[in-house]
């Protein structure tokens, strides 16, 4: 393996690394989002977070125009 390929290799993991821990930290927003939906929040700055973090998900899941919305 040349130094190129490696280097090239340590960027692929690290960026599917730091999209995991993007994943694991929306999901925890999202899930308490969600409990304060259920507790009764129907606040519209509720819902526009939602919406802003399942686009977000959406785009990590490799739909970058759920973005554009």
């Amino acid at each position: 393996m040349t130094r190129a390929e490696f280097e090239a290799q340590c960027k692929a993991e690290e960026a599917a690394w730091f999209r995991e821990v993007e994943w694991r930290h929306i999901t925890r927003q999202l899930e308490a989002l969600y409990g304060a939906v259920k507790a009764g929040d129907g606040s519209e700055y509720t819902r526009q977070r939602v919406g802003r973090l399942e686009a977000l998900q959406q785009a990590l899941m490799g739909f970058p125009a759920a973005l554009a919305d």
